[in-house]
């Protein structure tokens, strides 16, 4: 009898309409009549995007010897790295020059949507962002790397591509610049189409992990550099000028740990040194913000967590540039400097710089203020993953111990994502954030599986073409898309 009840509940939960079924649906994103018409949408009603990619999200090419760096790689590339990558790969690095001012011949090409990898002569592509950007284009957006559909007028989708090597802020301020650009594109479409002079374009930005550092650097504090005193930039939101919605997708916004873990370790995939990915400026940025005790030493892991922004720290545990096998790599990176001496005093310079600007950028981005009322902030984050929480440091060689591990997308955590204030020594019930979130989506996925993910194509598609801003219902009010804007 059991088993005749179980076989008919399980027929019933196949049918459409039954309160038992166990079906869910693998359809497109949206894919509901009442959202077409918004899908289909051309004009100013809908935000145009733009997406900016995490570390290691864009190509790079060699200017000089137009060499692909990063993007593109053979069987031989995972296993060795050859000095003329490891050489194009780290950031150059200059005696008492600004971080700023020291420029090598290796650019940002473009967003990697796939990564091209040749195994025994056979080509192959592995997704990078080209889910997020499929997302993207089954709601309607048009990106500007391909054909304009014959259906549509002009662009609405751009790929922001910047050097993910480089100084954050500096890349901000490019992001900057990028956005005008496109919002003079855009502008220009919306007279031509619709005869709307000067319209007041904004855009909606989505930022991907280490991304969503660079936009929201850009939201609070526009294209200001950090100061050269060491103090923090003043708060402005000037990049709300521009930005109508900022989406932040799995971003470390107070750090994460593998960060520090490679440039002791190096990484695996390819296999760089500690010396080679220690000269980026990017991996100081994001190391864990200190109140988060993720770096303490094992003899006493409650005490005062290590001042891992000390460069004489590094020095003494011989960490990173200051490892006692950092003289190998830097043969390598500096060619032209003949004496280990030299060698080593250039290094240690670069460190004190990366170390500076690193600890001025994490305070400024833990700043508490309140953005303006018609900027919208959402927040994608995955959890469920075991991710790396702390390091325990033995105090006398600088060693690892232990490492612990809590819940995030396998790369950040969940709370570090959140930027929540809370700590097992002042703990509050409530979130504790200093970003004032509009809206928070939790999912079960991994770093780059969110950009895939149905739940976040849902999510994310609603979100742009549905849920109505501040700016976009005071343009309602106020007429300003004018009589010859489409509608739906």
């Amino acid at each position: 009898m059991l088993l005749t009840v179980a076989i008919a509940l399980a027929g019933c939960s196949s049918s459409s309409g039954s309160y038992t079924s166990m079906e869910y649906s693998v359809s497109e994103p949206i894919d509901v009549d009442v959202f077409e018409k918004n899908l289909n949408y051309e004009g100013v009603k809908r935000n145009p995007v733009i997406v900016v990619h995490g570390f290691l999200g864009a190509s790079l090419v060699n200017t000089k010897t137009k060499e692909n760096v990063w993007g593109s790689f053979r069987t031989l590339d995972v296993f060795t790295v050859s000095d003329e990558r490891m050489y194009d790969i780290s950031h150059p690095m200059e005696y008492q020059k600004n971080l700023s001012e020291i420029k090598d011949d290796v650019v940002a090409d473009k967003l990697l949507e796939s990564v091209r990898v040749k195994i025994l002569g056979v080509p192959f592509e592995m997704p990078a962002y080209i889910d997020m950007i499929n997302i993207l284009s089954a709601g309607g957006y048009v990106l500007s790397t391909r054909q304009i559909p014959k259906d549509k007028h002009f662009y609405s989708l751009f790929e922001f591509a910047y050097d993910w090597r480089r100084d954050l802020p500096e890349n901000a301020a490019n992001l900057g610049e990028f956005i005008k650009e496109k919002r003079a594109y855009m502008q220009k479409e919306y007279e031509a189409q619709y005869g709307i002079k000067d319209y007041d374009v904004q855009f909606d930005i989505i930022g991907h992990s280490m991304g969503g550092l660079v936009s929201r650097y850009y939201l609070m504090y526009g294209e200001q550099d950090l100061p050269a005193d060491g103090t923090l930039p003043k708060v402005t939101w000037e990049g709300s000028n521009y930005i109508d919605r900022l989406v932040i997708v799995a971003t470390p916004n107070a750090g994460y740990l593998d960060t520090f873990l490679e440039m002791l370790r190096g990484s695996e995939l390819p296999p760089f040194p500690p010396a080679v990915l220690s000269t980026l400026p990017t991996y100081y940025q994001m190391l864990p913000a200190p109140r988060t005790n993720s770096i303490v030493y094992s003899d006493d892991p409650d005490g005062v967590p290590v001042d891992v922004f000390d460069p004489a720290v590094w020095e003494k545990m011989q960490w990173g540039l200051a490892s006692k096998n950092a003289d190998d790599s830097l043969k390598i990176l500096l060619p032209d400097i003949k004496t280990k001496e030299e060698r080593k005093a250039i290094a240690m310079d670069h460190l004190a710089k990366c170390l500076k600007r690193a600890k001025q950028f994490i305070a400024a981005m833990q700043v508490k203020e309140t953005p303006p009322e018609d900027v919208k902030l959402n927040l994608f984050l995955g959890y469920g993953i075991k991710t790396t929480r702390r390091a325990l440091i033995n105090r006398k060689d600088g060693s690892i111990d232990k490492i612990d591990y809590d819940s995030g997308d396998g790369k950040i955590l969940v709370t570090s994502t959140l930027c929540d204030l809370n700590a097992e020594k002042d703990w509050s019930y409530f979130l504790r954030s200093p970003i004032p979130w509009s809206k928070i989506t939790i999912l079960r996925a991994a770093h780059m599986g969110i950009t895939k993910d149905p739940t976040f194509a849902d999510n994310i598609l609603f979100m742009l073409i549905s849920e109505e801003t501040a700016k976009q219902k005071s343009d309602l009010s106020k007429n300003l898309y004018g009589s010859k804007v489409p509608k739906p």
